[in-house]
């Protein structure tokens, strides 16, 4: 050897003094304070969440969330609204956009949210194709429609429709003026054919040579084909009173596909039985608007009303009180309207020649509703 010592520490020879023994435990103690600090800044707990209102309910988010950060985690979505036809089917599904608002306020999606701060989802309002109205002058003089009395006049059509889509919303007609009344008064009968009474009716017209204008149920006439027949054998005009009468809706408030149906399938009826179309439609308790008037004009039809009527259904009616009430009110032009179907009509077949004979009398003729 050299003469310089050695010594072996664990298999290893390390040469020169071993070093003092104050210095070695000075080193581990350093190493012993450092680790719990780094495993207590791995333990730190993170801020609690913070409450704020979405929609007015709470919802827990985390600090130092962001608008569009609640946004998407929430899923948040604001709808569009549509533009609709004025019929209801959809013109532009993204006509107005939807927004979310924070406090009230439409902010960047970067704002940070705090406690209590408020996200409400405004969805995009839908809204109805604004309407325009049209005039058109009809030629000739022709009769109101809804027709009320046997008046003619010059007359305007006004039609009302959606600005964007052209759907018709309504039709009227109104006078211009130049009114003319012929000598003459219109009897209608509603609500047959009927088994017994429809018959007996048109006995009685014959008999006198007087003609009349009839306003049928489209179901009756399924039921009672042969009776629609003898009716228009014997010269007399059908028009059609709906398909099913219906009554505990009234027939304006119906939808416009059940408007369409109770318009359009009698005609249809009386078209396959009598190979002629029908051309005019007096609706279930004289109600109508402008839809229904547009409807039945679709389907090559007028509205006929009455400006007489003697109430010959009701409970209390008696023949003379039936043609008394006709005979004071009718006027030249007048439509009366009567009733042959809908339950016990005897009354008004004993009223009949009493009120034709009577309107005779006034020097008016007895005429059919003009098609």
């Amino acid at each position: 050897m050299d003469g310089t010592r050695g010594t072996r520490h664990h298999g290893r020879v390390i040469h020169g003094r071993l070093p003092r023994r104050a210095a070695f435990h000075v080193a581990v103690p350093m190493v012993v304070l450092f680790a719990p600090l780094l495993v207590a800044a791995e333990l730190e707990d993170p801020p609690p969440p913070i409450a704020v209102a979405v929609d007015g309910r709470s919802v827990l988010v985390d600090q130092g969330s962001t608008l569009g950060g609640a946004i998407r985690t929430l899923a948040l979505r604001a709808e569009p609204g549509r533009l609709l036809e004025v019929g209801g089917d959809v013109i532009d599904p993204r006509a107005s956009r939807g927004t979310i608002l924070l406090n009230g306020l439409e902010v960047p999606r970067s704002t940070p949210l705090e406690a209590e701060d408020e996200i409400l989802v405004v969805d995009g309002e839908d809204r109805t194709e604004a309407t325009a109205r049209e005039i058109e002058r009809v030629p000739g003089r022709q009769p109101g429609n809804p027709m009320y009395t046997l008046a003619t006049s010059r007359v305007a059509k006004v039609t009302v429709a959606g600005e964007v889509s052209g759907e018709v919303v309504s039709t009227r007609y109104e006078s211009l003026g130049g009114t003319r009344r012929p000598p003459a008064v219109a009897l209608t009968f509603d609500d047959g054919p009927w088994p017994r009474s429809t018959r007996q009716v048109v006995d009685v017209l014959e008999r006198l040579n007087a003609t009349a204008t009839f306003f049928m149920v489209g179901y009756l006439m399924e039921r009672y084909p042969e009776i629609v027949r003898r009716v228009d054998r014997a010269g007399m005009t059908i028009g059609t009173h709906s398909w099913s009468h219906p009554y505990l809706t009234p027939f304006d408030e119906l939808t416009p596909h059940r408007i369409q149906t109770e318009i359009e399938r009698p005609a249809a009826f009386v078209s396959r039985a009598l190979g002629v179309r029908p051309t005019l439609f007096r609706a279930p308790g004289g109600r109508y608007d402008g839809r229904v008037i547009h409807l039945a004009e679709q389907a090559g039809m007028r509205l006929v009303q009455w400006s007489v009527d003697p109430h010959d259904y009701g409970a209390g009616a008696t023949a003379a009180s039936i043609a008394g009430s006709v005979l004071r009110a009718v006027r030249p032009g007048s439509i009366v309207v009567l009733h042959d179907g809908g339950g016990d009509r005897s009354a008004t077949v004993q009223a009949l020649p009493r009120i034709i004979r009577g309107i005779r009398r006034m020097g008016l003729e007895l005429v059919a509703i003009p098609a």
